[in-house]
Order: C-alpha cells, then structure tokens, then sequence
C-alpha cells in the first residue's frame, strides 16, 4: 500500500509542473520583412522569429486535376531561422480569412500548380510557394505547424 501512495504521489508531482494548454504562437506581421530590409538587418523593437513567415494573396494557375472550385490562395516564404534542419510540406499549412474561419490548406492539394514543396531546409535556408485552400474567402493569416501538428509560425497576409 505505501508503494503504491508514493507511486501516486511521484506521478502528481511530475504531472504538477506539465502545462497542457501552450500560449499560441505569434502573429508576425505582414510589413515586418519590409522594415528589416530598410533599416539593413533586424528592426529595433521587432521580436525575432525561430521560423520566418511571410505571405502575400496570390492567383493560382490551376492544374490538370482542377475540378473547377474556386481556390484562395497566398504565396508564402519560409525562412529557417533556427540552427536544425526544418521540415516543409504544404500539408503543414493553413489559412484564416478575415471572418476568422480556418481553411485547411489540404483541401485543394493537386489542384493548382506551384505549390509550396516539401522539402528539409538547413539553417537560413528559405522556401517559396503556394497554399491555396478550396472556396472564395480574403486571406487574413497562414499558419504553418511542423510534422507533430503543432503551429510553429503565423504570419499576416499582405495584400
């Protein structure tokens, strides 16, 4: 009996310090690559990102595999910032609209042609592509989370 006590009270003091709720991560904003690379580096007062997201609205060319939908979608730039390899796949991303509704970006794979590719990027290597999403909405946030689905970055969209 006394074994199994202080079982249960090792495991409730291990758990007591596990926080299951994480804060979100931070929206970068959709003019914070603009002021950097006026003021040559890293603006003062910006927070520095282990992941850089950008991403601007853009018009898809749709593929052979289109079935006529009607696609959202925003051309974005991810920047390693981090010093480990990190992995890219358009199935890591999503889209917010302005009316707070979140779009899977898996909705229209195949669909348009220039999508983001998965790739493995090296520390300040950068990757450039499309994520489109199925319907007709204005882009306000993409997210993109990393192969365990938790959101790694967030950025606004520029128009």
């Amino acid at each position: 009996m006394r074994k199994i006590i202080i079982s249960l009270v090792a495991i409730a003091v291990l758990t007591a310090g596990c926080e299951l709720e994480e804060d979100p991560v931070a929206v970068q904003s959709a003019d914070q690559g603009k002021s950097a690379e006026k003021s040559g580096g890293a603006a003062k007062g910006k927070k520095t990102f282990p992941i850089k997201l950008t991403a601007k609205r853009a018009r898809a060319k749709k593929s052979v595999l289109s079935d006529g939908d009607a696609l959202s979608c925003v051309k974005v730039t991810v920047t390693n910032q981090t010093k480990k390899q990190l992995e890219v796949n358009p199935l890591y991303f999503s889209i917010t609209d302005t009316k707070n509704t979140k779009h899977d970006g898996s909705s229209a794979l195949g669909e348009y042609e220039g999508q983001i590719a998965t790739t493995e990027l090296a520390p300040r290597e950068k990757a450039t592509g499309l994520v489109c999403a199925k319907g007709t909405f204005r882009p306000k946030v993409v997210a993109m989370t990393n192969p365990l689905f938790d959101e790694a970055a967030r950025a606004q969209v520029a128009s």
